[in-house]
């Protein structure tokens, strides 16, 4: 599963940063066809040599319903400012359908875990990565 979108890094409403989630919104230039959901990802940002390792979500965003659907990249270990910057996200993993979740507090208990499942699955790769190099 290798969906990619392409488009410019926007504000967003800022709910995830007070969550301690900050997100790169991205603004796609055409319609993802990837499921609504949580995904393990990479964003490749302009002006950044490599690709990032990110957690994904698409979708209505429906614990805080309020606009349009969005894409939002939280980026593991990063604080620069992109906005205004384009971006490529590739989804490598589906981790979880969008759901709705009875309070803020549950939604940031369960994104706590969906980070979790993010870094273990990027350092298997690491790890496969390591161990087929020495071979």
């Amino acid at each position: 599963m290798r969906t990619q979108i392409c488009g410019v890094i926007v504000h967003g409403k800022h709910l995830g940063r007070t969550m301690g989630f900050p997100t790169a919104n991205v603004r796609p230039d055409a319609p993802s066809r990837a499921e609504n959901g949580v995904y393990v990802a990479t964003i490749r940002v302009e002006g950044y040599a490599m690709p990032m390792p990110c957690m994904v979500n698409q979708g209505r965003h429906p614990t805080l319903p309020d606009g349009p659907s969005t894409i939002e990249a939280h980026i593991l270990d990063f604080a620069d400012d992109i906005y205004g910057l384009r971006a490529e996200v590739t989804y490598l993993k589906f981790l979880r359908p969008e759901r709705r979740f009875p309070s803020v507090d549950a939604l940031k208990a369960q994104l706590t875990t969906d980070l979790a499942a993010t870094r273990g699955w990027f350092a298997a790769q690491s790890c496969r990565a390591e161990g087929q190099s020495k071979n």
